[in-house]
C-alpha cells in the first residue's frame, strides 16, 4: 500500500498543480469581480466571493477530473502488474490527502480574502462568510464522499461506459432540479416548509447525514465489486 501510495504521489503530480491553478484562478477572479461590484454599487455588503468562485470551480474540475482520470489511470496500473486492492487502495488514499489538502488551501485564500475586505473596505458588512462552514465534519464529509462517489462513478464508466455517467448524470439533475421546481410553487413550498416545522431542523440534519452514509456504503460496495469483475483493456 505505502508503495503504491508514492507511485500515486509521483505520477499525480501534475494533477494537483491543475488544482491548484484551478483555486488561485478562480480566487483571483472572484475578487476581482467582488472589486468590481463593490465599485458601482453603494450597499455596504460583502462577500468572500473569492473563495466561493474557487470552491465551485475546483469541485467540479476535479469531479470531472478525477473521474475520467480513474478510468484510464486503473487499466495502465493493472496491464502493469498491481492489483486492484492496493491500485484502488492507494488511489483512494491519495484522492483523500489531496482534497484535505484542497480544503486547506481554501480555507486559507477565505481568511486571506477576509482580511483584505477589511483593509479595503472597512466598513463592509461580510453578509456570507465561506470559511465558517469549513467545520471537520462538513470537511471529513467531503473528502470521503467525493472520493466514493468519484470512484464509484469511474468503476461505472470503466463496466458500461458513458452510459453509465449520463444516468448518473441524470439522477445528478432530477435531484437537484425537482425540489428547486417543488420550492417555487406556493402550495408545495407551503407542505415543505411545514414538513419540516414538524420533523425539526435538527432531525433533517441527522436523516440526511445517515441517508448520506447509506449512499456512500452502497456505492463503495458497488463500485468495488465492479472493479473485482472489470477486465484491463490496455
Amino acid at each position: 500500500m505505502i508503495e503504491n501510495f508514492l507511485i500515486q504521489c509521483k505520477t499525480r503530480k501534475m494533477e494537483v498543480l491543475q488544482f491548484l491553478v484551478a483555486a488561485f484562478g478562480g480566487y483571483v477572479f472572484g475578487i476581482i469581480v467582488m472589486m468590481i461590484i463593490r465599485a458601482n454599487i453603494v450597499e455596504k455588503e460583502c462577500v468572500t466571493l473569492g473563495m466561493l468562485i474557487g470552491m465551485i470551480i475546483l469541485v467540479f474540475m476535479h469531479f470531472f477530473g478525477i473521474t475520467f482520470s480513474f478510468v484510464g489511470e486503473f487499466n495502465m496500473a493493472l496491464s502493469m502488474g498491481a492489483t486492484r486492492k492496493s491500485f484502488v487502495g492507494s488511489y483512494a488514499l491519495f484522492n483523500m490527502v489531496e482534497l484535505a489538502g484542497l480544503e486547506l488551501l481554501l480555507f486559507a485564500l477565505g481568511k486571506i480574502e477576509l482580511a483584505l475586505i477589511g483593509v479595503i473596505y472597512p466598513q463592509c458588512e461580510i453578509i456570507l462568510d465561506v470559511t465558517q462552514y469549513f467545520q471537520w465534519k462538513y470537511l471529513l464529509a467531503v473528502i470521503v464522499g467525493m472520493t466514493v462517489v468519484e470512484l464509484f462513478l469511474g468503476a461505472a464508466i470503466l463496466r458500461f461506459g458513458m452510459k453509465a455517467f449520463w444516468v448518473v448524470w441524470a439522477i445528478w439533475m432530477f435531484l437537484t432540479l425537482v425540489p428547486v421546481k417543488l420550492s417555487e410553487n406556493e402550495v408545495m413550498a407551503a407542505k415543505m416548509h411545514q414538513l419540516g416545522e414538524q420533523i425539526g431542523l435538527e432531525n433533517i440534519v441527522q436523516y440526511l447525514f445517515a441517508a448520506g452514509v447509506v449512499a456512500a456504503v452502497i456505492m463503495a460496495v458497488l463500485g468495488w465489486n465492479l472493479l473485482k469483475k472489470q477486465r484491463v483493456t490496455v
